[in-house]
Parts: C-alpha cells; sequence; structure tokens
C-alpha cells in the first residue's frame, strides 16, 4: 500500500473514530430531537413554487454543527517543499508555522438517522467541508439540522436550490417591507424552533429544499454543483467553517452517475481565524502569544525523527499544544481532527450565552440600546429575536487580531490533503465551490478539463459560485491540483491527486 494510501486509511480511521466517540455530546435532548423529527413528514411547503414538479422522491439528511479541533497540516509536513512544517519558509510567509495548525472550527457533520448518535461516512479527503447533500431534479430535500454549538447561532442555506419562508431559507433578517417596524421572527420561521426564537445551541428544525429542473445539471450532463452555507453572520459563519456542498443529479442518473465517476467536491477558501466567531477560544487556547521560537529547536527535532522514526505515525509534529499539556513537546494522543478533550478559554466579555434573555429592551417608548456591539441584549429595543443571533455571531469574531488566515483546499495547506485517487482513464467529476472574499483559479496538472462542453487547462471560480468540472484521467502519475492565483498557491493552496497507472490501481474499477 502506498504511502499516501496509508495516510487515507489512517486519516480515514481516526476522524471516525473520534467523531463517533463525540457523537454522543449531543446538546439537544432526545425529547427535543424526537418532536423535532415528526418534521420529516415528506410534505411539500405551502405555498409551493409553480415551476417545481413533484417526483414523489424524498431525500432526508441530518446534519449537526460542531465545534472541532481541526489540523490544517494533519502529516506535519510541507508536502509541496518536502520539509517538515516547522522548516518551510513557505509555511512560516503564510503564517502558518506562528501558532501551530490546529485551530477550533465549526463544522457540518452528517448523521445516520434522527437520533444524531453515528456518524455518517464521509471520505477523509472531503475535510471541513459538511456532508454531502445528493439529490435528483424533482425530489424534495428533508434535512434535520441540529445545532451542537456551545453559544454560537448557525443555519444551513441553500445556494441554488428552492425553498419556502417557513423552515426553508435560513437566512436571519426582517421579513417585513415597513423600516423600522417591530419585527419578531416566529418559531416556526426562516430561523429553527427554539425557546428564543433564532438558532441557537440546542436548536432543532427541519428544513425543506425543493429541486426545481432550473438547479439541475446542463442537457447532457449527469450532475451539478451546488453548495450550502449558515447565514447568521455569513463572513463570520463561514470562516468559523459552516460551508457543504450539495450536488444535483438529472432525474434518475444519481446512483448510475455515482457508479461510473469518481466525484470530488472540492473547496476553495481562505479561513480568516480572526474573523471566526470562535477567535476569543482559540486565543485562550493558543495562549495568544507567537510560537515560531520553537522552529529552531523543532526543526532539528524532526530531522531527527526523519532519521529516527517520527512520532505520530509516522509524522513530525506541528508544534501546537492544548492548554493544559504544558510545555512537553512530546505528540498528542488525540486524533487531529477530532472534538476538542482540551480546555479552551471562555469567551471575551463581548459574547454571551444563546439563551440569554433581552435587557431593558421590552419598551414601546424606547428605540435605542447602547449601540455597543459588546453589549448583545441592548442594541435596539425592537427586533431582538432579528438582531440577536447576528450580533452574538459579529461580536465572537475580532478576538484574536494576530490570528492567520489559512488558504486551504477542503481546508488542507501544502498538500496535507488525503490524496484525490483515480485510475487511468476514469471519468471524474470536480465539483469545485469557492467562499470567502477572493477569486480563485482552477488548475490541474497532467489533464485537462471541460465546463458547459468547452475544454479547458484552468477555469476562475467567483466566491460564493460553483462549477462542474468534467475530466477524463489519461495522464498518469502524481500531479498537483492548485489556485493558480500565485500568492493563493504560495500560501498553501496546492493539493496532490494520483492517477494510477493501467494494471495497478487499488480502487474498485468503475461501475461494479
Amino acid at each position: 500500500m502506498s504511502s499516501y494510501k496509508s495516510l487515507q486509511v489512517l486519516l480515514t480511521s481516526t476522524i471516525l473514530h473520534a467523531l463517533s466517540a463525540a457523537a454522543a455530546s449531543s446538546t439537544a435532548p432526545t425529547a427535543a430531537l424526537q418532536s423535532c423529527a415528526a418534521g420529516l413528514n415528506g410534505q411539500l411547503p405551502v405555498p409551493t413554487p409553480p415551476d417545481f414538479e413533484f417526483s414523489g422522491n424524498v431525500r432526508r439528511y441530518y446534519v449537526a454543527a460542531e465545534e472541532v479541533e481541526w489540523d490544517y497540516a494533519p502529516t506535519g509536513w510541507d508536502n509541496w517543499l518536502g520539509v517538515p512544517m516547522n522548516v518551510s519558509p513557505r509555511a512560516d510567509m503564510a503564517g502558518a508555522n506562528q501558532y501551530g495548525t490546529k485551530w477550533l472550527k465549526a463544522l457540518y457533520r452528517g448523521y445516520t438517522d434522527s437520533s444524531f448518535s453515528t456518524y455518517s461516512e464521509q471520505p477523509a479527503w472531503q475535510g471541513t467541508q459538511g456532508p454531502t447533500i445528493r439529490s435528483e431534479v424533482g425530489d424534495l430535500i428533508e434535512i434535520m439540522f441540529v445545532n451542537n454549538l456551545s453559544q454560537n447561532y448557525a443555519t444551513m442555506h441553500s445556494m441554488g436550490l428552492e425553498y419556502g419562508k417557513v423552515n426553508g431559507e435560513g437566512a436571519d433578517y426582517p421579513n417585513n417591507t415597513m423600516p423600522g417596524a417591530n419585527v419578531v421572527l416566529p418559531e416556526s420561521g426562516a430561523v429553527p424552533p427554539v425557546p428564543q426564537s433564532g438558532v441557537g445551541p440546542g436548536g432543532c428544525v427541519v428544513y425543506k429544499w425543493m429541486v426545481n429542473s432550473a438547479a439541475g445539471p446542463n442537457v447532457g450532463e449527469p450532475g451539478r454543483v451546488h453548495s450550502y452555507h449558515s447565514y447568521v453572520a455569513l463572513q463570520q459563519d463561514s470562516n468559523a467553517g459552516l460551508i457543504g456542498p450539495q450536488i444535483v443529479y438529472a432525474q434518475g442518473q444519481m446512483n448510475s452517475t455515482m457508479a461510473n465517476y469518481r466525484e470530488f467536491p472540492l473547496l476553495y477558501m481562505i479561513y480568516d481565524e480572526s474573523d471566526s466567531w470562535l477567535s476569543a477560544q482559540n486565543k485562550a487556547a493558543l495562549g495568544g502569544s507567537s510560537h515560531s521560537k520553537r522552529n529552531a529547536q523543532g526543526g532539528q527535532g524532526n530531522r531527527q525523527g526523519q532519521n529516527q522514526g517520527n512520532n505520530n505515525n509516522g509524522h513530525p509534529q506541528n508544534g501546537y499544544q492544548r492548554p493544559n499539556e504544558g510545555s512537553s513537546s512530546s505528540s498528542s494522543s488525540s486524533s487531529s481532527n477530532s472534538t476538542p478533550t482540551g480546555t479552551y478559554g471562555s469567551p471575551s466579555a463581548s459574547t454571551v450565552s444563546a439563551s440569554s434573555s433581552p435587557s431593558g429592551s421590552g419598551s414601546s417608548g424606547s428605540t435605542t440600546g447602547s449601540f455597543n456591539i459588546g453589549n448583545t441584549n441592548n442594541l435596539w429595543s425592537g427586533n431582538y429575536t432579528v438582531w440577536h443571533p447576528q450580533i452574538v455571531n459579529l461580536a465572537g469574531s475580532s478576538q484574536f487580531s494576530g490570528a492567520p488566515s489559512f488558504h486551504t483546499m477542503n481546508g488542507y495547506i501544502f498538500g496535507n490533503n488525503p490524496v484525490y485517487e483515480m485510475c487511468l482513464s476514469d471519468n471524474v467529476i470536480w465539483y469545485v465551490n469557492a467562499y470567502g472574499s477572493a477569486s480563485h483559479v482552477f488548475h490541474m496538472h497532467g489533464n485537462g478539463f471541460t465546463y458547459n462542453g468547452f475544454k479547458n487547462y484552468a477555469i476562475s471560480v467567483n466566491d460564493g459560485v460553483g462549477k462542474t468540472l468534467y475530466m477524463n484521467a489519461t495522464g498518469a502519475g502524481k500531479w498537483q491540483v492548485i489556485c493558480h492565483v500565485n500568492n493563493h498557491q504560495t500560501k498553501g493552496m496546492v493539493s496532490d491527486y494520483q492517477v494510477y497507472f493501467a494494471g495497478q490501481c487499488p480502487l474498485p474499477a468503475l461501475g461494479s
């Protein structure tokens, strides 16, 4: 088995083990889950959009927003230069070595059923992306969504599918046309029904999305990429990590496409850790001070490891220490992408529990509050259920001004992804999404692709846009797939894919 295959098996095993161990920690009580699951009834939203023709198929998914300790470089290596991260000048230039590569993220994670006790399988290379929501034209998608975050709000908003205003949009803003009106988002409205309106910790809702023909693939193509994300404070929610892929297949072609194509959802995202609403927790965990001084000692230690056998399953360490690990240089025993077991610091005074009630907001004669984002309960006397979730998430950001940005593909930097694998002459679909505040350029070495029926060697993908790229794997070898924007590539937007030579492919044959 190749070293890359071994790494992929290792990461998949450790991630699933850690996630399964964490699954029992759901913040939503069983009774609440059972009540929420009653919404999985297969009934179409009313009114139903006139351009939606229901096929009768209902696709159900179970998704939670959870806090996960994520490692942007789990191998501990800059796999572009071929050196350990802590002696890599590229990693230094990108700021990846200043505080290490393990950060607390908020990620979507899929479950097998409404008990939210067992994680659904997900390829290790999918990384920070949420579970893939698959459907065919004409389907009704029902998603039971649970917020398992400790204090922040979250939703699921579809990019490209149809939905109603009730339990469909997943967006937090006043549903009115009268400026200054006092709006109360209903518990059955666009945000999930919890004791305080808004999608707070422990909240659960069933979203209903409809797959109309306009969301489907082009004529002659089997699939098309879309995405979903949290829409409370979009910028801060996405930097925290709440993004996932959704794929729409032509009617009746989902199973055959999955059987006859290698499919790779690929997310271009620059995670700005200073703008995540988990910035305060990360600052507390990392001490708010640079760890870059360790490079002189750490680099020598990793060179010795290359000769004597590296720690952490054969890979050098990245130097990260949880707050309760002291100054020991020993390898962490936890999975690189598991739910954190260390003690993260309390948020700054500017953030409060999402279940807090408004103070001084009930007076109809008062129209202003403190205008201080640090007071998340007294910003304005009206529209509390609208602005409070947004302000809680906004207030959690900008608490760690020195935090770096990570230029990632599926949440990995410098070729740390478990390699995307395919056999010679395989048909491949890259489902490419871009998020954040920058445009990117998809480019692969060794092979080309088609987009909308036209051959390409590179293609731009703007933030918020998805593109479906078709490839025939005719060039054998290990190759790079990158962002061709110069500074993005330099700072880590480099991944690897492998096209195995004929007769040497360890993967099951397509169509089998």
